[in-house]
């Protein structure tokens, strides 16, 4: 099931996987917690951008970064509805 997306921006989801991906290397439980959750090879490296997205993508129900990527670029019109997930430091 697809959550709807509450921005409208590319940029908007890129900020959230850099948040992500700041909090997962600061060790933050709640960050690496929502990694694990969607990658169950999370602990064989050090997490990069890419994974960030990754995870990103997966909270909200995509496949991966590219197909959230292409709903985004291809929605003329603002999604309603939605909250933002963000981890800030």
């Amino acid at each position: 099931m697809t959550r709807t997306l509450s921005f409208h921006h590319i940029e908007d989801f890129e900020k959230q996987a850099r948040n992500l991906l700041h909090a997962l290397r600061r060790r933050d439980a709640t960050a690496t917690q929502h990694y694990f959750s969607f990658d169950p090879l999370a602990g064989n490296c050090q997490p990069g951008l890419a994974d960030a997205k990754y995870v990103i993508a997966r909270r909200y129900g995509f496949r991966g970064w590219q197909e959230l990527k292409q709903r985004v670029l291809s929605t003329n019109q603002r999604p309603i509805g939605g909250s933002p997930w963000y981890f800030v430091a």
